[in-house]
């Protein structure tokens, strides 16, 4: 590894300051190190770009199409950015006007690191990490399972290396497995028919693909590493017969009224199907929050009620959800929604 290359001096950039000297330590393999005489063009402007240049050591001239020149010194306290990074189109050519030390790393690797970051800060997370066993057994899930079953579950987990950049899980693919993080981040992303929304930042201790292995309905969204790391990796059979069996708890209609008259608390009926089957179907006294937006819509539920899922399978998705944000929740039997063609993606109810 190049000598200049170390955590101290990519902290002296943006957006390596916010992340610890570990964190760095961890993305330096994703660096390559090129060593450039003077008068090299280093790239041209109008080029598209994949990667993203920090000037380490020396002199860069960056020219516009006006023929102005804004020098670029490696030693100077405004050298904070990767050159012309702004826009994945150059606006400006780039040449060397000394010898020159540069570190090159994908653009799609920093704009993970970014994004993770400006969402883990916007949810007034640390971007520390914590301990992944810990974070699940203090969890409101786990509080709901015998203790010889955490130690089975526990026991069941394999442990899987990733890599910054790597697709954990596809949007519309088939679930097989969920995931807890031991180590590393990692971004949620939706398509939409308006592009794609970045929904969530994950760290250490976080659980995810368990939605979808309830539902058995096609994954929701995407998730990729903005990090190295480590997952523990639960496959379906142990999550269904150590997990989902033993945590969600079901109702059925008849015994809705029965429930609302004797709960100790409100009762609100939530029907998580998607637009279109609630506009065809509406459902007395019920409040819609379909699904796909379950995530990002449930911070406006009130945990002091009971909340009586509607939806099928995606009821048993959401119910698990909410539970493990220590949500009261129950599962509506409701044959007639269950056994309707699941046909109808999740994106629909954009």
């Amino acid at each position: 590894m190049h000598p200049l290359l170390t955590p101290e001096r990519l902290k002296n950039f943006i957006p390596f300051d916010d992340l610890s000297e570990n964190a760095i330590g961890e993305l330096l393999p994703h660096f390559i190190v090129r060593e450039l005489p003077a008068r090299k063009i280093l790239f041209k402007r109008g080029d598209a770009e994949k990667y993203c240049y920090f000037l380490l050591q020396g002199q860069v001239d960056l020219v516009d199409d006006r023929f102005q020149v804004n020098r670029v010194e490696g030693d100077d306290d405004a050298n904070i950015l990767a050159l012309d990074a702004t826009h994945a189109i150059h606006r400006n050519a780039a040449i060397t006007q000394t010898d020159a030390i540069i570190a090159v790393i994908s653009r799609q690797h920093v704009e993970l690191i970014s994004t993770w970051l400006e969402l883990s800060h916007s949810y007034r997370e640390e971007p520390e990490e914590q301990d992944w066993l810990e974070a699940l057994l203090t969890s409101d899930l786990f509080n709901k399972i015998p203790p010889g079953n955490i130690q089975k579950l526990i026991n069941r987990f394999a442990e899987r290396e990733v890599k910054l950049g790597d697709v954990i899980i596809s949007q519309g693919d088939e679930a097989s497995e969920c995931y807890v993080i031991k180590r590393g981040r990692a971004l949620v992303t939706r398509q939409t028919p308006k592009g794609l929304e970045t929904l969530a930042a994950l760290g250490a201790g976080a659980l995810f693909g368990e939605d979808a292995l309830i539902s058995q309905l096609p994954r929701s969204a995407n998730i990729t590493m903005s990090s190295d790391g480590i997952l523990m990796v639960l496959n379906k059979d142990d999550f269904d017969q150590l997990l989902k069996s033993l945590v969600l708890e079901y109702i059925e209609e008849a015994d809705l009224d029965d429930l609302i008259e004797n709960s100790d608390t409100g009762v609100v009926l939530l029907d998580v199907r998607n637009n279109e089957e609630i506009q065809h179907n509406p459902i007395p006294r019920s409040r819609a929050m379909p699904l796909a937006r379950l995530r990002t819509e449930m911070r406006s539920l009130d945990k002091v009620f009971m909340y009586v899922i509607i939806g099928g399978g995606r009821a048993e998705a959401a119910a698990y959800i909410l539970i493990e944000d220590g949500y009261q929740v129950k599962v509506m039997r409701q044959p007639e929604i269950e056994n309707k063609p699941a046909a109808d993606s999740l994106e629909s109810d954009e």
